[in-house]
């Protein structure tokens, strides 16, 4: 067995590591439990722990809790939502919950419960705080009473992933790392995390406060005592249906590559925190991995336990990050045609290309041999080995005899699929079984590439704020803050009309999306940009008197993808430069000077021979008129005759924005009208969202985290409407990786091609869960 040194832990730039974690495994009834020998404060505490959660369903999912049956318990709990509930006698004294839920597997939590019920202020005597935020939204404000003694900290049972002694259903499924519990002090989520200077990133600090007699630090430094206590208090907990190969490498510091639970087919179920995966439907069944590359050496393993035959057979290979959308699918095909996959092929020993062309390759495994990828992005090829035996004599780490060669130059993640059967998955976080071949690295962030952009506020920033009527500075909140080139402003309150304006048209210009209007000039809206945001006069679709506002802001250049063009029309076919130096994603053109225009938007998802139009709700329509029928390339894009780009002598404006990994994205994803809704793989958690039916008529949906700072995400704004925000339905959860659909109906789920916008709020590499 090959276990890897430090390095394989080390995340760079962080000043505190954290190097295991603890894995339970729900269908093992793992838990840990601790019974003083007598009672601690039981009025203050506070309770801090990272989780990265695997599966979720009708779980209990205990993270901590005292008690000695169903009727008499206190426990904290995350289904959805974090609760902290007492239950006495059968009755519930007390009941705080968050209206936040955590439906995120790919990346890591903070959650910290710290309560003083001698706190005269009822809201004060429990707090939760999520990645360092206080929740103040809350689904249940049951506070407890005024010196209330609670059974945490008494000398009844505690445990950990139960929440009683009965068992049940209570068990967690998924990672915890360090968990620390203080005795006798209610603590802030500040002394256990603090923000990335770099990032914006909420990430741990070590503990430096003292624990109190009943406190304790869980680490899982033992593997053969992963309850021993670090706190110097000698508070060990005891282990049950725990092993030493629980202890994983995955942590708060060190993000690995799991199977995602949110992105699996209807009879797919994840075990083992999401590295075994089973379809016991005899039709094959995909799923991928929560971690995409484009460039670098990654090696990882895979075995298939059970029966290997032509009804119980696997795909392991890889496939593209961003097509890679199996929730969608009740049944698909394989990975290949599914999502542009490469593969290996259990049963026959065969490789297969996107196509599902079959070729001889090599040994076909039996049950329990391990298959080995090795994929190198560096030179666009793949292998695949059989208990360290490369296929056809393949060596990866001399680049020669590979399965397959010239990958597209895309992002990839691995992936695989099902046919009556169960594989394992080993990314690195446990020891692998062979050792990978030379200059190939295990699938987690501390090995990833830097992004390009470590600080996507640096670039696009939401800002809320309130008007009063008068005229003020509105000053960006962001880690980091800059001068914006591009301001998008709408009132949420009323049905003002979108207001736009860019430091190239120049401040007090005019233009809405809601509108065929030309662009108008108003000294009373956007006066000024400035070198942390923008000032504003008193009209009203900018600064109304105690209404709420939104404001979407972008930084040109180069690096951020983002090109703001203004040009004359021609009438004839032409281009139009850009400085972008890569083939854009999308544009949107306004003519500035005639009313009556179109907002016209090129999409590559739609392509261009079709065309969209922003202030309509209509769908994407064909017309060579508007881009020629030709693709945008890294310096131009092309226009047709039509006058609504491209009128001879009419002054327009272009909006130019590229993809770059990390920070944004424009794609499509298919609807499958079901509650368990699209998976969209992004590569980043996003800050801003536009989704549009492409197919049909549907409206311009506007979302972002500065609006809904928690799932489920239901504040929505209308691109081409001057509508209110709209609260009523929970259309998405935005992760650390991209975005999964939670509705259904014709806005974002029906069985049509639906177009994307994303900026990001952080890159996945530093992305907690959300």
């Amino acid at each position: 067995m090959t276990m890897f040194g430090s390095q394989w832990l080390a995340n760079a730039g962080a000043t505190y590591e954290i190097e295991q974690s603890i894995r339970f495994n729900y269908v093992d009834d793992p838990s840990l439990t601790i019974d003083y020998g007598s009672a601690g404060n039981r009025r203050t505490y506070t309770y801090s722990v990272w989780l990265k959660r695997s599966n979720f369903g009708s779980f209990n999912m205990g993270l901590f809790g005292s008690g000695v049956n169903q009727d008499n318990r206190l426990y904290l709990r995350v289904n959805t939502a974090v609760q902290f509930v007492d239950v006495t006698g059968g009755a519930v004294p007390f009941n705080v919950q968050t209206n936040a839920v955590l439906r995120d597997p790919s990346s890591w939590y903070h959650v910290v419960l710290a309560v003083d019920t001698t706190d005269s202020t009822a809201s004060n005597r429990v707090k939760i705080y999520i990645n360092g935020t206080l929740q103040t939204s809350l689904a249940s404000t049951s506070y407890p009473t005024e010196n209330l003694e609670t059974r945490i900290n008494s000398t009844d049972d505690h445990y950990i992933s139960l929440i009683n002694n009965a068992g049940g259903s209570s068990e967690y499924d998924g990672y915890m790392a360090e968990i620390n519990f203080i005795d006798g002090t209610q603590a802030a989520a500040t002394a256990f995390g603090e923000i990335n200077a770099a990032t914006g990133q909420w990430v741990p600090i070590e503990f430096e406060g003292t624990y109190g007699s009943n406190g304790f630090y869980l680490k899982g430094q033992d593997s053969s005592a992963l309850g021993d206590d670090s706190s110097g208090n000698g508070n060990d907990w005891t282990t049950s249906n725990l092993a030493a190969n629980d202890q994983m490498s995955d942590s708060p510091t060190n993000n690995w590559c799991v199977l995602n639970s949110i992105n699996l087919g209807t009879s797919e179920t994840l075990a083992n925190g999401n590295l075994e995966v089973a379809n016991s439907a005899s039709a094959w069944r995909s799923f991928s991995g929560t971690h995409g590359v484009s460039s670098g050496k990654w090696y990882w393993e895979a075995t298939q336990t059970g029966t290997v035959g032509a009804g119980n057979s696997a795909l392991i290979g890889i496939a593209e990050y961003q097509e890679a959308d199996f929730a969608r699918l009740a049944v698909v095909t394989k990975i290949g045609p599914a999502a542009g996959g490469y593969a290996f092929e259990n049963w026959t020993g065969d490789k297969r290309d996107p196509a599902e062309t079959s070729s001889s390759y090599g040994t076909a495994p039996t049950s329990g041999q391990i298959v080995g990828v090795a994929l190198d992005l560096d030179n666009a090829k793949i292998w695949f080995s059989v208990n360290n035996t490369w296929q056809a004599s393949g060596d990866p780490a001399g680049g020669t005899d590979e399965a397959f060669a010239s990958l597209p130059a895309v992002e990839w993640c691995p992936a695989g699929s099902l046919y009556n059967a169960t594989q394992t998955y080993n990314f690195g976080q446990n020891a692998f079984a062979y050792t990978p071949p030379t200059g190939f690295s295990a699938l987690n962030n501390a090995n990833t590439p830097d992004p390009a952009i470590a600080d996507p506020s640096a670039y696009f920033q939401t800002t809320l704020y309130e008007g009063d009527g008068s005229t003020q500075s509105i000053d960006q909140d962001g880690n980091s803050t800059f001068s914006p080139n591009f301001v998008w402003i709408k009132n949420r309150d009323a049905t003002d009309a979108h207001a736009l304006f860019d430091t190239v048209r120049g401040a007090t210009e005019v233009l809405s999306t809601n509108s065929l209007a030309a662009e108008a000039t108003n000294a009373d809206t956007l006066t000024a940009f400035e070198s942390d945001g923008f000032a504003l006069g008193d009209d009203v679709i900018v600064n109304t008197n105690a209404e709420s506002y939104v404001a979407w802001q972008w930084n040109e250049g180069a690096t951020p993808g983002f090109d703001i063009v203004s040009y004359s029309g021609t009438g004839a076919n032409r281009t139009v430069a850009h400085n972008l130096g890569v083939k854009p994603g999308m544009f949107i053109i306004k003519q500035r000077g005639a009313a009556d225009t179109n907002w016209g938007v090129y999409h590559s998802a739609v392509g261009a021979t079709k065309s969209l139009f922003l202030q309509s709700a209509g769908a994407a329509f064909d017309s060579a008129e508007y881009f020629n029928d030709t693709e945008p390339t890294s310096s131009v894009f092309t226009l047709g005759t039509n006058a609504q780009g491209n009128a001879n002598g009419g002054t327009y404006i272009a909006y130019v924005f590229a993809p770059v990994e990390g920070f944004s994205a424009f794609g499509s994803y298919e609807g499958n009208t079901n509650v368990n809704g699209p998976m969209t793989n992004l590569g980043f958690r996003p800050a801003w969202l536009l989704i549009k039916n492409a197919d049909a008529t549907g409206s311009w949906l506007l979302f972002d985290t500065a609006r809904d700072t928690y799932n489920a995400v239901h504040k929505l704004l209308f691109g081409q409407l001057a509508n209110v925000e709209d609260t009523s339905t929970a259309y998405l959860d935005i992760v650390s990786n991209g975005f999964k659909i939670r509705s259904t109906g014709n806005a974002t789920n029906n069985a049509v091609t639906y177009v994307y916008a994303a900026f990001a709020e952080n890159p996945f590499k530093t992305a907690n869960a959300r």
